[in-house]
């Protein structure tokens, strides 16, 4: 199942995770800001489980982009990868 279509395939299945990854942190930090503009915490827990969470779907969508490149890059390119 290592054909290149199906390499193709599951590269262009992650794009919409990843514009959902992207537009859920941003909705989040929308709806914590306040009139002035900053945003606002309940606690010092929720500030860095929110970072940490956050953080960690912007570094994970940041890797789904580069795997969902490289996808599609050895799909028309295969001579450049060494790919069959």
């Amino acid at each position: 199942m290592e054909t290149p279509e199906y390499n193709l395939l599951m590269a262009l299945a992650l794009i919409p995770i990843v514009f959902w990854l992207q537009h859920w942190v941003r909705k989040r930090r929308h709806l914590r800001r306040n009139d002035a503009g900053h945003q606002e915490f309940d606690s010092l827990g929720a500030t860095l489980l929110s970072a940490i969470i956050e953080g960690g779907a912007v570094v994970s969508s940041l890797i789904l982009i580069i795997w969902i490149m490289g996808g599609i890059l050895r799909y028309f390119f295969p001579m450049i990868f060494n790919a069959r």
